[in-house]
């Protein structure tokens, strides 16, 4: 009987994958001890029962989804990514790579439509001349390794009906204001005065202002992600400023003839402090549009001084 062991003193066999959901749930044993019977070739008893071949496979579960669940479902890892059990639309199924289109065949002869088998190449990790895959593709993705997950998702959705809307792209090609666009941030369309002032500026949030902005940024370790010191753990910049660095900032508006905003509740840094999220020719303000066209819309270019005597 192949045995993994996960933790010290603890060793499931495969061969009672069908248990560990109720194991969890009893609190017998921590979702650290669930062995990996991916890329093994000794652990075929994870999901199938006794002798199996082509023919009759012999599922753990009732299904492959079932299965697959005897250990996803105790990990809670994986229960919301897609849907199961769906059909599948005659114009997604002709648009699909052939790979996808015979899994999903296979699907039907069985009686099923989506399974977990529909994205994850199952027969790839327990066949041994496939076993390279493994660095490039660690979850047998079909068809994979992708740059992306939503690549993944492209082989049967539609990428054009997914387009992500460009919450900055505020101006038209004829020069003329997108207010609708306004409105993804703001609670009202902003009107700017004559004095470069501006009102009817209030935002969706009441704090946390980042949070509209990570609604479609993705967020990684900032400023500077690609630079070593800063990869992981580096500078939280998300704070309110010591008033040193108020000063300092104060003193640098004035400088470079700009405008480092705040929180308007508790005068914490958020994404518009350093970029500038209006697109060219929306605000008249010279202080509050620069950086409006820069790279990355940096208000100035270097930023860090703005904050940092160096």
């Amino acid at each position: 009987m192949s045995l993994v062991v996960q933790a010290a003193e603890k060793a499931i066999p495969f061969s009672q994958a069908g248990e560990i959901k109720a194991w969890v749930k009893k609190g017998k044993i921590e979702k650290e001890d669930i062995p990996n019977p991916h890329w093994n070739l000794n652990a075929c008893a994870a999901c199938h029962k006794g002798k199996f071949g082509r023919k009759n496979i012999r599922l753990r579960g009732k299904d492959i989804n079932s299965t697959c669940n005897n250990c996803h479902q105790a990990l809670a890892d994986h229960l919301h990514v897609h849907p199961l059990a769906v059909s599948v639309p005659e114009s997604m199924s002709k648009r699909m790579p052939a790979a996808f289109r015979k899994a999903l065949l296979q699907e039907k002869k069985a009686g099923k439509s989506l399974s977990c088998a529909s994205c994850h190449d199952i027969l790839m990790q327990c066949t041994e001349k496939q076993f390279t895959n493994k660095k490039i593709n660690p979850k047998f993705i079909r068809g994979g390794p992708y740059r992306a997950r939503t690549e993944l998702c492209y082989q049967c959705h539609d990428k054009k009906a997914y387009q992500r809307l460009n919450a900055h792209d505020q101006v038209s090609e004829s020069g003329k204001m997108q207010p609708d666009k306004c409105l993804i941030c703001h609670m009202r369309t902003p009107t700017e005065l004559n004095d470069g002032s501006a009102v009817d500026t209030e935002l969706w949030v009441k704090t946390d202002y980042a949070a509209l902005c990570l609604n479609c940024h993705r967020w990684t370790p900032h400023p500077g992600g690609d630079m070593p010191f800063m990869d992981k753990g580096g500078p939280m910049h998300l704070v309110k400023p010591s008033p040193g660095i108020r000063r300092h900032m104060l003193k640098m508006e004035k400088l470079n003839n700009l405008i480092l905003p705040l929180e308007e509740d508790n005068g914490q840094i958020y994404c518009a402090t350093c970029h500038n999220p209006h697109e060219r020719g929306v605000l008249k303000n010279t202080r509050a549009a620069k950086g409006a066209d820069a790279p990355k819309r940096l208000r100035s270019s270097p930023m860090c001084e703005n904050c940092h005597d160096l």
